[in-house]
């Protein structure tokens, strides 16, 4: 297996094996060519391929099917770049066509949402993110200056469940566009008693960030007082944690964090202490797996010293509040988003909402969120939407965003009154909502 995709599993007294995430059976949603109508009826694709026009992933339907459709969108591309004119976006009836090129990839997100081409370009550079990840901006390079057609499915080989995993978050999770990490409620004492836990293992010399991760929501971080990594590299590895292939067992593996520096890897340790919460320590030293397992063995008899792993998992384990457990009626879902400390939290959404409200809903906000985060030159403060089915504000102040969803037939006032009572309780609950003060060595 090439170098930077190889999964070590630590899962008996021998040390670490080399494990592939790869499934047996392709799923039927991978099966599909272009001409398929199950493929066509899709609201939204995700294609990548190398300059040369080679297939590398497709969201949906199989590479190897779509190698026709794939050379056309090559040949779209190097026309305009021939032209010194690049195409960044076209629309086609009711989709938008968005193009992404990095080096030797080209991106293509087509859409038949509605979604602004300038939504669409952000996540094709995140998935364009998550596979520098698994082979670093160097190592693509290299690949394709000695070999331009080369098929670069043979190192992405059993990374492709990530990879999807990322895009369908892309669809139903709002961390991603607002480019902050989303935290465990828990009490401040818990949290404070967890961070003290990590500080106390001695980290070993190399270890560089240690935390936990809960569904990916980060309960506590551990990093160098001068130096932090940003939010879209926690995401590519908080995703990473939530694959099954990583419930048991230890792992090991390198990992490029492109934010943090595209050319190389780091190395990764991860273990799940409970069942809903995963330790992760990233490290500089590509052989300090030994130290990392004794580090892990130290956090996790200080924890399970008192009752501090269980009421941390039984937190982990309600994934998120619902809308009520915020003192308020009416209320569908919110997302409050600290500007000062670029972490946000989310409710689940209501019972009453279906998995395609809810992902009309995310698409709201998204779309929102470019009016009043600068995507032009006098940002919204305040916008109210109204449909059918629900109403949604989005709220923008110097210290906040906020984003929430309530019934149509809630007035104005109603709603104006509902996200004040909301924010009122978010400054009494900050401490247990957030990561306010965390630990550094």
């Amino acid at each position: 297996m090439a170098d930077g995709i190889a999964y070590l599993s630590a899962t008996d007294a021998n040390g670490p094996t080399t494990q592939s995430s790869s499934n047996d059976e392709l799923s039927a949603e991978k099966l599909d060519d272009f001409s398929s109508p199950s493929w066509r009826k899709r609201s939204r694709h995700f294609l990548v391929l190398s300059s040369a026009g080679k297939p590398i992933y497709s969201r949906f339907g199989n590479e190897a099917q779509l190698s026709t459709l794939m050379s056309a969108v090559q040949a779209i591309i190097s026309t305009f770049a021939d032209m010194s004119d690049p195409v960044k976006s076209m629309t086609m009836g009711q989709h938008t066509i968005v193009f992404y090129t990095n080096g030797p990839l080209y991106l293509l997100a087509v859409s038949d949402r509605g979604d602004p081409a300038e939504l669409l370009r952000n996540e094709l550079q995140l998935l364009h993110s998550q596979i520098v990840s698994i082979l670093t901006s160097a190592q693509l390079t290299k690949i394709f200056e000695q070999r331009s057609n080369f098929d670069l499915r043979q190192l992405l080989g059993g990374t492709e469940g990530l990879i999807d995993h990322m895009v369908d978050k892309l669809d139903t999770d709002l961390s991603f566009a607002l480019g902050s990490l989303d935290t465990l409620w828990i009490r401040y004492k818990l949290r404070e008693r967890i961070g003290k836990a990590l500080l106390a293992a001695r980290p070993p010399k190399g270890l560089l960030y240690a935390m936990l991760v809960a569904d990916m929501k980060l309960v506590t971080l551990l990093r160098p007082r001068k130096h932090s990594l940003h939010p879209s590299d926690l995401h590519l590895l908080f995703n990473m944690a939530t694959s099954r292939t990583f419930l048991t067992g230890e792992h090991w593996m390198p990992m490029c964090f492109p934010k943090f520096n595209d050319q190389g890897f780091l190395h990764v340790y991860l273990s799940y202490i409970s069942p809903y919460v995963a330790l992760i320590l990233v490290s500089a030293d590509r052989d300090g797996f030994p130290a990392l397992t004794q580090c892990r063995e130290r956090i996790y008899e200080d924890l399970s010293s008192d009752d501090a792993l269980q009421r941390l998992d039984d937190a982990a384990s309600q994934r998120a509040l619902r809308p009520s457990e915020l003192g308020v009626t009416g209320l569908l879902q919110l997302y409050y988003r600290s500007k000062t400390l670029v972490q946000h939290f989310g409710t689940r959404f209501d019972d009453s909402v279906d998995e395609d409200q809810r992902r009309r809903i995310i698409n709201t906000y998204k779309r929102l969120r470019l009016y009043i985060s600068g995507g032009g030159l006098n940002p919204l403060r305040i916008i109210y939407h109204k449909c059918e089915s629900d109403t949604v504000l989005a709220w923008q102040s110097s210290s906040f965003e906020l984003y929430a969803t309530v019934a149509p037939t809630m007035e104005v006032k109603g709603m104006i009154r509902l996200v004040n009572s909301v924010l009122e309780w978010i400054k009494n609950e900050e401490d247990h909502l957030f990561v306010v003060n965390a630990p550094s060595y």
